[in-house]
């Protein structure tokens, strides 16, 4: 997953690889340790991005969002934050949509909807993300199944 996901968000972010980077560069180093999530055909882990040598000024965290199919790991988006909200790795986030977005009793567009959230709605993710129907899902405490598209403001491709 690492292997898959670290050169895609350097790509991404028009960032170098911590071993090859130098003075003044911006540069995405995976953490130590990397607190991967794997949950179903879906996955993250977490690194950051910092003005080189370690330590230098503007260093955020920085979530990495993949998933798998047969032909293997594949970038979906990361969230680089200096602070843990709007990201549904970390647990509590906020739903950022136009309207309101749907949560589901099982992960997939097909499942039965079982309400709707407002933007800005707190939520409290409990799971690891799952995979389907083309999207990135993640459970909501007491609620359902949303997804990914909606619970990631600090999320770009």
């Amino acid at each position: 997953m690492i292997a898959a996901g670290r050169p895609a968000i350097e790509r991404a972010y028009g960032w170098k690889d911590w071993s090859v980077c130098s003075n003044g560069h911006v540069c995405f180093q995976v953490g130590v340790p990397s607190h991967a999530t794997i949950g179903t055909e879906a996955g993250s882990f977490v690194g950051g991005d910092q003005v080189f040598p370690k330590g230098g000024p503007g260093a955020s965290a920085c979530w990495v969002f993949l998933y798998r199919d047969p032909k293997g790991w594949h970038y979906v988006n990361a969230a680089c934050v200096q602070n843990s909200g709007s990201n549904p790795a970390t647990g509590d986030d906020s739903v950022d949509v136009t309207g309101c977005a749907n949560f589901r009793v099982t992960p997939g567009l097909s499942a039965v909807v079982l309400g709707c959230l407002g933007n800005g709605s707190a939520v409290d993710v409990d799971s690891a993300p799952v995979y389907q129907d083309g999207h990135i899902w993640w459970h909501l405490a007491g609620r359902g199944w949303m997804a990914h598209d909606f619970l990631c403001a600090a999320c770009r491709p």
